[in-house]
């Protein structure tokens, strides 16, 4: 037999076997209760919490308050740690352990406060939202009403009624059960004041009405595409549709509106947009295919790489998606991006590109340097520039200044892809010495990785604030940045905004050969070429005949490729990708490298060659010959493509689902949001 000593716990009193009373229980009622299942049923502390949170939530769901159910567990164990770390002190006398322990006694009669974060914006009733504001405060007025056994009566009545034709109630609307409708009456919105008068205990006001689920679903592709690209949880849409639909003056007791409904609701609106934009994607035009990995976290904690696999064209740019690898091999990659050509049916539509230019060597430590740049930003005078002088500058480089300024004064006149291409040309110019309209450099920003773009950037802002930047950078840093910079601005900025237009591909790559061999400082020089020997591309058979098309280029060795292609037979596999020796780059011709098999880029783009029986001279009027360089201007020769779609991946990979093929159908989803 258990005696009330055994049943005393030290600073709550006596542990009880149940919940009562007709206010939401307090911290002292949860843990009353859960030292009963603890002590008295020797039950586990997550298995007394349970037990505990359980009753606790049955009187929350009688005054219809929203709760998150984990939360009651969670809040439970908490307070019992609460108890037991106070309770190693009960013995010490501090002043400090005596106020703690204090503190946490006149804590007890206080609510213990599981409602959803969200509790007041999705209740419906003010008396509702009343009560549970009430219950938060200090002495906790107000209190539940017992329940109406006439009422309750009433209610089994008009359910056993309704029961029998509940077949015929309409999908998604069902009747509240007893408990429910009991509680309707029993609950703060009828019951509010109660305690203040002993006449009215355990009579219940009668319901308003029985209340019914909501039956209007609120959602749309639109919308399913609105929460997918800002990445909105299910639960924080809930706070918004519901917050939206008040506001508009609907009832959101109307609207079918929970968590998993909006969940599920999104999950199959992906799954029939993805479906229908794979269905739909049927472009005339011959495609480009571009694909770049990225090694990303899992859901289990482990990374794994992806595979971004897109295609472009004529007016097309599309995701196919973004496989994850079984393996970072060249193998892996291109299986990956068979299959899934192959899904969406362009196989026989789509060939290969890369990149134009070479990413010279560039040593981590310069990492560093532009971390502790760009933490020393906000200490820097932006108005005080000062561009290097001749002294500071190779020969070459002032030799060739006001040609390159004008050059790059000439880009800033015509629209650029994005900010950072003409953040570069407008530092570039400052560098030189040249001037601006208007002078503005912006705070550093990312210094991804895969932006070569941002490593320049970041050397000519440091150079042109190198005053400043005593103690920051030492001078040997300093050196350094300055023949980067050097380089860059002599060599590759100029050939970096060409590098887009697909007709001066094969000119471009052949021509940074020469001026990198021909390039002063022999360490760049040999350190570039190596890397750049690996990139000739373009100069390969199956591309040479972009140049064609490249306006630049002299009409007799046009002539001399049409004659290289009609009458050259060339390898019967030819390589993708040139081997061309730094003692081979001066006598080499684009001529040179044209055979019978450049006519394959000219199959692949289904490009008609009648212009090549014509004179060079005259082939604007030749109306193939126009067809063929709108659809050449059409490819994407650079791999912005594919470093946009490693970014969307990187952007949604752990986000909003764990599913594999639902995270697929969100790519979808929000690239065709980010179209429209």
């Amino acid at each position: 037999m258990t005696t009330r000593k055994q049943t005393e716990v030290w600073l709550l009193g006596h542990s009880v076997p149940t919940i009562t009373g007709a206010k939401l229980p307090s911290r002292g009622d949860v843990l009353r209760r859960f030292f009963y299942a603890h002590k008295e049923e020797k039950k586990t502390v997550q298995q007394s919490a349970a037990e505990a949170a359980k009753e606790v939530l049955d009187f929350w769901t009688r005054a219809r308050i929203p709760t998150i159910a984990e939360t009651s567990v969670r809040k439970i164990t908490g307070l019992f740690d609460e108890w037991k770390i106070l309770s190693k002190s009960k013995n010490n006398s501090g002043v400090t352990p005596v106020e703690k322990q204090k503190t946490f006694q006149e804590s007890l009669p206080d609510l213990l406060d599981i409602a959803h974060s969200d509790a007041l914006t999705l209740m419906t009733i003010p008396e509702d939202k009343e009560f549970l504001l009430a219950q938060r405060e200090k002495g906790r007025r107000d209190s539940m009403a017992g329940l109406d056994k006439k009422l309750k009566e009433s209610v089994c009545r008009r359910e056993s009624s309704l029961s029998r034709s509940r077949q015929q109630t309409p999908k998604g609307e069902e009747i509240v059960d007893l408990e429910s409708s009991s509680s309707e009456s029993s609950s703060p919105a009828n019951a509010a004041n109660t305690s203040t008068s002993s006449s009215d205990a355990g009579v219940a006001s009668p319901p308003k009405r029985l209340r019914t689920r909501g039956t209007k679903s609120v959602l749309s592709p639109d919308l399913v595409g609105a929460l997918d690209r800002t990445g909105v949880s299910s639960r924080q849409a809930l706070r918004i549709v519901v917050a939206t639909a008040s506001s508009l003056g609907h009832d959101p007791q109307e609207l079918v509106l929970n968590p998993e409904s909006i969940r599920q609701a999104r999950a199959k609106y992906r799954s029939t947009l993805a479906k229908d934009i794979k269905e739909t994607f049927s472009p005339l035009t011959p495609l480009t295919v571009h694909w770049d990995g990225k090694i990303l976290p899992q859901d289990d904690g482990t990374r794994a790489e992806r595979l971004a696999i897109l295609v472009t064209g004529e007016g097309v740019e599309k995701l196919l998606g973004v496989p994850k690898l079984h393996s970072g091999t060249g193998d892996a990659a291109a299986t990956a991006v068979f299959e899934a050509l192959e899904d969406w049916g362009s196989r026989n539509e789509s060939w290969r590109c890369a990149s134009t230019q070479p990413v010279p060597t560039l040593e981590n430590s310069m990492i560093t340097i532009f971390s502790r740049f760009k933490d020393y930003w906000s200490y820097i005078n932006q108005s005080a520039i000062n561009p290097p002088t001749n002294e500071d500058l190779p020969e070459t480089l002032v030799s060739k200044r006001d040609d390159l300024i004008q050059g790059l004064k000439r880009l800033l006149q015509t629209k650029q892809p994005r900010d950072d291409y003409k953040e570069l040309a407008e530092l570039s110019i400052l560098f030189l010495g040249g001037a601006l309209p208007k002078t503005s450099i912006r705070s550093p920003g990312a210094l991804h990785r895969a932006r070569w773009m941002a490593r320049i950037i970041y050397a000519l802002k440091m150079i042109l604030f190198r005053e400043q930047l005593t103690g920051v950078v030492t001078p040997r840093e300093m050196s350094a940045l300055q023949r980067f910079s050097s380089f860059t601005t002599e060599i590759y900025v100029l050939r970096w905004f060409e590098s887009t237009v697909p007709s001066y591909t094969p000119a471009n790559n052949l021509g940074f050969a020469e001026d990198i061999l021909q390039y002063h400082d022999e360490s760049i020089r040999k350190a570039c070429f190596t890397t750049l020997s690996r990139h000739f591309w373009y100069l390969s058979e199956d591309l040479i005949g972009l140049s064609l098309f490249d306006s630049r280029l002299h009409v007799s060795d046009k002539q001399a490729i049409v004659q290289a292609i009609l009458y050259d037979e060339g390898a019967e596999e030819p390589a993708k990708r040139i081997n061309l020796p730094s003692s081979q780059v001066s006598a080499a011709t684009l001529p040179s490298f044209a055979t019978k098999n450049s006519l394959r880029l000219f199959e692949a783009l289904d490009i008609k060659t009648d212009f090549l029986s014509a004179n060079p001279r005259k082939w604007q009027e030749e109306e193939s010959y126009v067809e063929a360089c709108r659809r050449i201007e059409g490819l994407r020769v650079v791999n912005d493509t594919a470093e946009r779609g490693v970014a969307l991946i990187q952007s949604f990979n752990l986000q909003l689902t764990k599913d594999e093929e639902q995270r697929q159908f969100l790519l979808q989803v929000v690239e065709a949001h980010r179209h429209q």
